[in-house]
């Protein structure tokens, strides 16, 4: 296949793609919250994140474990907390999100109007304590396996292993990401989860977006920021 590959196309120039920058996003201080109104709705859709980092950030790797011990996998903290102990929600998850040129964290849950607030408040719980406290040996080596083993398995099928090297060359990563990946994850330390989550959890200053009906959900969202309100069409309401 390779023989094949430079035969047709090894002498090909490609011409150099164009290149734009998008504008910074704004530096949003304070929690927020942003009520959509969405009347007769019997569940709440919470979305909540902030201002995060790109793959080529040297942080990339701590802050894409912190997210699996917070919310990225299925036995991680938040699911533990608001799925198995409280029943609020099927499947609440935490992301990472890498973009091209920016980055952002955001955490999604769907939750019976009645629990609203006690799902935030847990949320920035687990949140803030990431945040302060390293976590334990056995639970961060979980935490290093369920990743590097996930990371394996991805690239299990040419279809995986095209899929990851088509991510390091447009995110434009180290030639040696997929090799040396998981011997980095591995190598980890609680410090450093610790550092990344306090980096990049910024939950004082999370904007926070709830879609559901107003006359429910207004009170309980107060509790947490600023409201605006908003309809489902988009229209801000005074």
């Amino acid at each position: 296949m390779r023989d094949l590959v430079e035969k047709y196309f090894g002498n090909w120039q490609s011409p150099a793609p164009a290149r734009s920058n998008a504008a910074a996003p704004p530096a949003l201080k304070g929690r927020k919250i942003h009520l959509v109104d969405l009347p007769g709705a019997v569940q709440a859709e919470i979305l909540l994140g902030n201002r995060s980092i790109t793959r080529q950030h040297p942080d990339w790797r701590a802050l894409t474990l912190a997210n699996s011990l917070f919310g990225g996998a299925f036995n991680s903290r938040l699911v533990m907390n608001i799925r198995e102990q409280k029943g609020y929600t099927y499947s609440p998850r935490s992301t990472a999100h890498a973009l091209r040129q920016y980055g952002y964290f955001s955490v999604h849950a769907a939750v019976r109007n009645e629990v609203t607030a006690a799902t935030l408040t847990e949320i920035f719980y687990e949140m803030d304590l990431i945040r302060s406290l390293p976590v334990g040996a056995e639970e961060l080596a979980d935490a290093k396996n369920y990743m590097t083993g996930a990371f394996s398995l991805g690239v299990a099928t040419l279809e995986g292993v095209m899929g990851q090297i088509s991510s390091v060359y447009l995110d434009e990563m180290p030639e040696d990401y997929l090799e040396t990946y998981r011997e980095k994850i591995q190598a980890l330390t609680a410090e450093e989860i610790l550092l990344a989550a306090r980096r990049y959890f910024d939950s004082a200053n999370a904007q926070i977006v709830v879609v559901g009906d107003s006359s429910a959900l207004r009170e309980q969202v107060a509790l947490f920021g600023d409201v605006e309100e908003w309809t489902a069409d988009g229209q801000r309401r005074a």
